[in-house]
């Protein structure tokens, strides 16, 4: 009988669990509209969709100077976002995902670049009571070493755990640390581009997730 290797499945929150999408895309707009970027919203959505960060600042013509600026947007739409979380829908099918995976054994935890209070909120508004571990770090450019911490506050090792993500960043992250990650479709990042940036598996429900999971 051989131990399943998969203990602890870990969550992105933005866009993987809470579908906060629209609200940061109305802040993503606004800050390039500021940056005199005029292409058509469409454009722009596009291109935010199926690029990484990195790229986007060449598309964009956009100064390394001007990412401390950007982060402080960034930070303050998450700030903004405290008063509206009541109003962030949760993807379908997540909540039952959550609760086979608490059927099935498994730790289940959030790792988030979003603040731990509005995670908190959001969990507590939607009633999912489902996680062991909840770690934020506003980390927006190194998610790897956020992994690296967490692994060491829960003892964790990187066999032990699988990500599910929605970003481009998620997948390198994942990488450095020697974890692997099923990319959403219903999130930040076409298909297409976490299919081209390596991710290790590609869903487009969640439940598809469990099935993975209990193969690995």
């Amino acid at each position: 009988y051989l131990m399943k290797k998969i203990k602890v499945v870990i969550f992105d929150f933005d866009g993987t669990i809470a579908d906060t999408m629209a609200f940061s895309f109305g802040r993503s707009l606004e800050l390039l509209r500021k940056e005199k970027i005029d292409l058509p919203e469409k454009e722009i959505i596009k291109k935010i969709k199926s690029n990484s960060y990195l790229e986007l600042m060449k598309e964009f013509k956009l100064s390394w100077l001007r990412i401390p600026f950007m982060l402080r947007i960034v930070k303050q739409t998450q700030r903004d976002l405290y008063s509206q979380i009541d109003k962030i829908k949760i993807f379908p099918g997540i909540k039952n995902l959550l609760k086979d995976l608490r059927d099935n054994n498994y730790r289940i935890g959030i790792l988030s670049s979003n603040m731990q209070r509005n995670v908190n909120k959001f969990i507590k508004i939607k009633r999912l009571n489902f996680f062991d571990i909840i770690y934020c770090e506003s980390n927006i450019l190194g998610k790897d070493q956020t992994f690296r911490k967490m692994m060491r506050k829960y003892n964790l090792k990187p066999e032990e755990i699988i990500y599910i993500g929605d970003e481009i960043r998620d997948i390198v992250a994942c990488k450095k640390v020697g974890i692997k990650i099923i990319g959403v479709s219903w999130g930040l990042h076409t298909f297409e581009a976490l299919q081209k940036n390596g991710v290790n598996y590609i869903v487009k429900k969640p439940s598809e997730i469990l099935k993975i999971i209990n193969e690995n």
